[in-house]
């Protein structure tokens, strides 16, 4: 048996003892893409086909499901063909194209939770102000695709096949990681421009939803203490105009085509709640900045109908800010590990190949963990947004 064919074996036993010890993770990754491929093909075939009205609301989340099925089907097989190739990956075409591809969708996926947060903000804080309209949508995730784009091309210049040394057994295989020998400067600079564009949208992200939650907080406490308040009056004596303070306006009302009050198909809409329902010292507190909107005007009374259309308005608003907000705080869980170990990979080109065999499975579910921001948004949807659960009963029914 000459020397080439016995290295060659050796190799061989050498990748089999590596992916052994990777079989509960590449079980882990198949469910990851089963759960990911039926979860947000589901919501892609609700949200974009099934569900009618209020379109305002989920507007990203079809997008945002399209992203999620992409990056968790492209991340995971990535994953399975690397742990079972951990020594012996020859095909340098293909490392740089699944690098490119599970960048591309990774990056859109967590654009796009940007782009949400900017909305919730503008809605929820600015109601008075400019809001994102459709075209301003379109654009925002079509420049999320261009900056994705951009992000992603430099992966197949810095990534491919790189050795990996086996010094017991006196054999060399080759793996698909970042390159050692290509421009190493280059390669820590962009390596350290992916990772601040990260921990900058996490910081954005916080701080977007950190004055979100500060705003529905104040609200939910105002309008409580409104509520007792009135209960309060209307239990003494018969409530007059004048005792309340900052009566609401009738003089912008707001009307549907359906008789439903309309989310926010346009801003007047919301404008009328905010007008009716907040007063001028609480419109400053939260960012209303409209003059005209915050001054007390005396009117009558809203019907108790149309306060109630008010009140389910800014149910269906906040519930659905909750909802983005959960999914941005796994996000975070998620993507926080991976930035640890992206800074601990850079700083130590051997990181990977200096931990044991137990360590690395233990560290490669963990920088893999990206992949579940990817694959739990249907349950979140399935548990907020009631409208979803009943499409999803009523597909049930039929498939029975």
């Amino acid at each position: 048996m000459d020397n080439d064919t016995i290295l060659l074996q050796k190799l061989d036993k050498w990748n089999s003892d590596l992916a052994r010890g990777l079989i509960l993770n590449n079980v882990i990754l198949s469910l990851y893409i089963v759960i990911g491929l039926l979860g947000n093909f589901i919501v892609i075939l609700i949200y974009g086909f099934k569900m009618k009205g209020n379109k305002e609301e989920r507007y990203f989340i079809p997008f945002l499901a399209i992203a999620d099925l992409w990056a968790s089907l492209v991340c995971a097989s990535f994953g399975i063909a690397y742990n079972m190739m951990q020594a012996k990956f020859n095909n340098n075409d293909l490392c740089k194209a699944v690098w490119f591809f599970a960048t591309f969708t990774t990056s859109f996926s967590i654009f796009l939770l940007f782009i949400i947060a900017v909305q919730r903000y503008l809605k929820i804080c600015r109601p008075l102000g400019k809001q994102m309209t459709l075209k301003w949508k379109r654009f925002a995730m079509c420049l999320g695709i261009v900056i994705a784009f951009v992000l992603s091309t430099p992966m197949t210049y810095f990534y491919g096949l790189v050795s990996f040394t086996n010094e017991k057994e006196g054999i060399v295989g080759h793996r698909c990681s970042r390159l050692k020998s290509t421009n190493k400067a280059g390669s820590l600079i962009f390596g350290g421009i992916i990772v601040l564009i990260i921990i900058s949208l996490i910081v954005c992200l916080i701080w977007f939803y950190t004055r979100i939650g500060y705003t529905i907080i104040i609200l939910t406490m105002y309008n409580k203490k409104s509520k007792k308040q009135n209960i309060i009056s209307s239990s003494e004596k018969p409530i007059q105009n004048s005792q309340l303070p900052n009566p609401p306006s009738l003089e912008h009302p707001c009307k549907t085509e359906t008789g439903v009050h309309s989310v926010e198909t346009d801003n007047n809409n919301l404008s009328c709640v905010a007008k009716s329902t907040i007063p001028t010292e609480l419109n400053n507190r939260v960012g209303l900045k409209d003059s005209k909107a915050t001054r007390a005007k005396p009117s009558t009374f809203k019907s108790s109908a149309r306060r109630g259309k008010e009140q389910t308005n800014k149910r269906i608003v906040h519930k659905f800010t909750l909802m983005f907000m959960m999914i941005t705080v796994i996000f975070l869980i998620c993507y926080i590990p991976k930035v640890i170990i992206m800074l601990l990979e850079a700083g130590n080109p051997r990181f990977w190949e200096e931990l044991s065999d137990s360590g690395r499975a233990g560290m490669l579910f963990v920088y893999r963990m990206f992949i579940i921001n990817n694959i739990t948004n249907p349950f979140i949807y399935a548990f907020l947004d009631t409208q979803f659960s009943r499409e999803i009963r009523k597909v049930l029914k039929v498939c029975r």
